[in-house]
């Protein structure tokens, strides 16, 4: 749980207390106190639906813009694993050539040390 949903959370639960309290505790008769706490039932369901509402929101901006940052590293790591695979790709295909033109050599160099060989 986020620091800003415990605090609300305290809050809302803080409110509630205090209003339950002031209300037993005030001098009202039966019918006064259950009006009295339906009105302010009342009043915190729409507070807490405000506040709901707006940490509802607050995630949704979070989570939209946490998204959006991980597509942009995503994207990131993406090109840079690009680069290196291409960069590596390119160094093994020369490798490739070179060891061909390597083989190549031995050969004519292995086919001329036998023909030198059955000439002696």
């Amino acid at each position: 749980m986020s620091s800003d949903s415990k605090l609300l959370l305290g809050l809302i639960l803080g409110a509630a207390t205090g209003a339950v309290a002031g209300l037993l505790l005030a001098p009202a008769s039966g019918k006064e106190t259950r009006d009295n706490l339906s009105e302010k039932a009342g009043e915190l369901k729409s507070d807490l639906d405000k506040k709901v509402t707006e940490l509802s929101n607050k995630l949704k901006d979070l989570d939209s813009e946490s998204l959006t940052d991980f597509k942009e590293k995503f994207n990131e790591v993406k090109a840079t694993v690009k680069d290196k695979f291409d960069t590596v790709s390119a160094k093994v295909k020369d490798l490739e050539k070179e060891l061909s033109e390597k083989i190549e050599s031995i050969r004519k160099e292995a086919k001329e040390m036998e023909a030198n060989s059955n000439s002696i």
